[in-house]
């Protein structure tokens, strides 16, 4: 994909207005954020590095850009690209951080970022430790990106992040399962928003992959014009995904870490006391808890005075029905 020689044509522009939009919105949620609000932070980092990956794609294809900066540093180019490989981990900790309010960013999940350091370790072996000169010949007419290295390097950076996207909705699916285990007024078009986010980064992605890999058998306009096209795309798309996290976002609580339940059901089925089964339903049928519809299993535990464990064994295996679904029968 190339820009036009012209300094500032159409797709230009639109490729620094969106630039602006991102650190625009990024300063905008930062100012808004609620104390200790982790999934917040995960969003304006994700806003960040696709501004700073945004101004890394203007310095390499946009050629008068492109031949300034190698007159001028020419080791800055690529450090934008490197926000690429963090978009992965980064949606995957936003996701969890939204669903779940224990989430902690420990270090272990430093280990996602070790893509990145493989990756400006092959950069410097392979451009930065060059001389000037070397650098210069190999970027003046793009050939460093088209070289085998750089297009196994794109080709994996965009199936990491198809690849988290599907790790987030496995999480999304197992959320479901375990929310409906936990709260009665469970709402599945709440939750739609941050599905739509999931998969509009695994959509943008493939095509991008996409692109990729067919641009090299189509004429060079139409690659350039399917590249162009998907810059776009991720213009539009970023800016849902913020305009639904600001509406959506703040009434969304997260399961908490005490409702996290151990979901595997055992092969041998247990056997719970009259007593308690009684009690259960003795209190459903007088107190009516089902008119509220934001009562969670943590909330009628309490009431029946039982485990939260204890409580939904006997929901699940002798009503035979998930909280959700006990409540609302």
């Amino acid at each position: 994909m190339t820009h036009d020689s012209i300094l500032f044509n159409l797709h230009d522009l639109t490729l620094l207005f969106a630039v602006s939009q991102y650190f625009l919105l990024s300063i905008f949620l930062f100012l808004t954020r609620k104390q200790g609000d982790q999934s917040t932070v995960f969003l304006i980092l994700i806003l960040l590095f696709t501004a700073f990956e945004s101004i890394g794609v203007f310095m390499i294809w946009s050629e008068p850009i492109r031949l300034f900066i190698l007159h001028w540093q020419p080791n800055i180019l690529f450090w934008g690209g490197l926000g690429f490989w963090l978009q992965g981990p980064l949606l995957y900790w936003y996701v969890s951080s939204v669903l779940y309010r224990n989430f902690k960013f420990t270090s272990t999940q430093l280990l996602h970022l070790l893509p990145v350091v493989v990756v400006l370790t092959l950069l410097y072996w392979n451009f930065y430790s060059f001389p000037r000169s070397e650098q210069v010949a190999m970027m003046t007419s793009l050939q460093f990106m088209f070289s085998s290295l750089m297009t196994k390097l794109v080709t994996y950076r965009y199936l990491s992040v198809i690849g988290y996207g599907i790790w987030c909705i496995y999480t999304l699916l197992k959320y479901r399962s375990q929310v409906r285990q936990q709260y009665a007024g469970y709402n599945a078009s709440e939750r739609k928003w941050l599905r739509w986010v999931v998969i509009g980064v695994v959509t943008i992605s493939s095509w991008s992959l996409f692109v990729h890999k067919v641009g090299i058998n189509v004429s060079a306009d139409t690659s350039n014009i399917m590249g162009i096209l998907g810059n776009y795309f991720t213009f539009i798309f970023v800016n849902s995904l913020v305009f639904l996290s600001i509406r959506y976002a703040p009434s969304f609580e997260g399961l908490s870490p005490k409702l996290e339940i151990d979901l595997k059901v055992n092969n041998k089925k247990k056997e719970f006391s009259p007593e308690n089964i009684e009690r259960i339903e003795k209190y459903m049928q007088l107190e009516k808890p089902y008119l509220n519809n934001d009562i969670h299993i943590e909330e009628l535990a309490k009431k029946v005075s039982l485990p939260v464990r204890t409580l939904s064994n006997i929901i699940n295996q002798h009503f035979k029905k998930n909280f959700f679904e006990f409540i609302n029968t």
